[in-house]
């Protein structure tokens, strides 16, 4: 709506009803009925308009289209965009953006510049006297491999043996990988915790992933408030001995694309909203659910800017 626009463009610009009610030579009053499009204006204050905001008179006038989310098959264009190879596309993007919010939510200390750096040329970008641990560097390394392996299987199934995978190719070479007792790529056998939420139990495990993921491939029609439940659950079992948190996002992710829905990633300056959302999910699940569909918004925002 034209209204709109003016509204957009007068605050873009800093000003007032009132200076561009002078400009115009008509009331304040006037402007405001055009902002809430109870009326036009004429064609002169169209020129007049188009002159104050530096466009022309098409690009005041013309509606701006919405993104038609429905029309893009997600994970097609991520796989055509990584046959590409190129830079500066959502494939691209996805992978710093992933590997960045879903390893520094778990304490990693790379910044997202460093992770770019990783992705783009496979090296390390180091300042001054910056220490940084190996495992940070190995893990979104292997975030990167953990991402084109979901891309490759994201119409598969959910199964037990494609969560120890995901959990192998993210942990394999870190100093985990070296503790016999880890078990990297197969269910822990020492008890974890995650915050106040108690887990599953090492000899449970194996029971619990199974209902688990029986009560998920039964759904007919997977909607995302079934992925965040399954999330929910799959971190209270906490069937690694650590990555879960990791695993869990990815698996969130496999299954929007699997079921055409937006994917979405938790940023890491949301990471208390969504401790908070686990920790609270029994008594309240919106906490969970507004911090995933508020994640879904930023996501959409790279597909329309990318795409």
């Amino acid at each position: 709506m034209l209204g709109e626009k003016l509204k957009l463009y007068r605050e873009k610009y800093n000003m007032t009803q009132k200076e561009i009610a002078e400009f115009l030579g008509v009331e304040p009053g006037t402007i405001s009925k055009y902002e809430l499009g109870m009326i036009e204006p004429n064609i002169e204050s169209i020129k007049k308009l188009a002159e104050i905001f530096n466009v022309t008179i098409d690009e005041l006038l013309k509606d701006e289209e919405k993104f038609d989310f429905s029309k893009i098959n997600i994970l097609e264009t991520l796989r055509e965009q990584r046959e590409m190879k190129l830079k500066g596309n959502l494939y691209h993007n996805t992978q710093i953006s992933f590997a960045y919010n879903t390893n520094h939510i778990e304490g990693s200390k790379l910044t997202e510049d460093q992770t770019r750096y990783i992705y783009e040329t496979n090296t390390i970008l180091f300042e001054g006297d910056t220490v940084v641990n190996v495992d940070d560097i190995l893990e979104t390394a292997n975030h990167f491999k953990l991402v084109d392996y979901m891309l490759d299987i994201a119409n598969s199934k959910l199964t037990e043996d494609i969560i120890k995978t995901f959990h192998k190719i993210l942990k394999e070479g870190t100093s985990d990988s070296k503790r016999e007792w880890f078990n990297v790529g197969e269910y822990k056998q020492k008890a974890n915790e995650v915050g106040n939420i108690k887990t599953t139990l090492p000899k449970n495990v194996q029971r619990d992933m199974v209902k688990l993921l029986e009560w998920y491939n039964l759904l007919e029609n997977v909607k995302l408030e079934d992925i965040i439940e399954f999330h929910y659950r799959f971190e209270c079992i906490h069937p690694f001995q650590d990555g879960n948190g990791r695993v869990g996002r990815i698996i969130m992710f496999k299954e929007c694309l699997k079921n055409n829905i937006i994917p979405f990633i938790i940023l890491d300056k949301d990471k208390l909203f969504y401790y908070r959302g686990l920790k609270e999910y029994k008594s309240e699940k919106g906490y969970l659910i507004d911090t995933c569909l508020n994640a879904q918004d930023q996501y959409k925002k790279m597909i329309e800017y990318y795409l």
